[in-house]
């Protein structure tokens, strides 16, 4: 997935306490990716705000310490927004 804001790859990160997480900066891209998470992929995650991101709706989404980063980066890798 690259972020239509910044014009990056969204790269999957790793909290010490929470686990994996990815950080988008708008809201558009961000409700596009919670409609394709939750009807394609299934994919369980929680949503923060992220104060550098919040005058474009961008949030940070956290998967759990569970969740493997690899695969989810496999998935944010298939999804292509026009």
């Amino acid at each position: 997935m690259i972020d239509s804001k910044t014009g990056d790859r969204v790269i999957v990160h790793v909290h010490e306490k929470y686990g994996p997480y990815i950080r988008i900066s708008n809201y558009d891209d961000a409700g596009a990716l919670e409609d394709v998470f939750d009807d394609h992929y299934y994919v369980l995650y929680w949503k923060a705000s992220a104060k550098e991101f919040e005058m474009d709706g961008g949030s940070e989404y956290y998967f759990g310490g569970a969740a493997d980063p690899i695969k989810l980066q496999a998935i944010l890798d298939e999804i292509i927004f026009e």
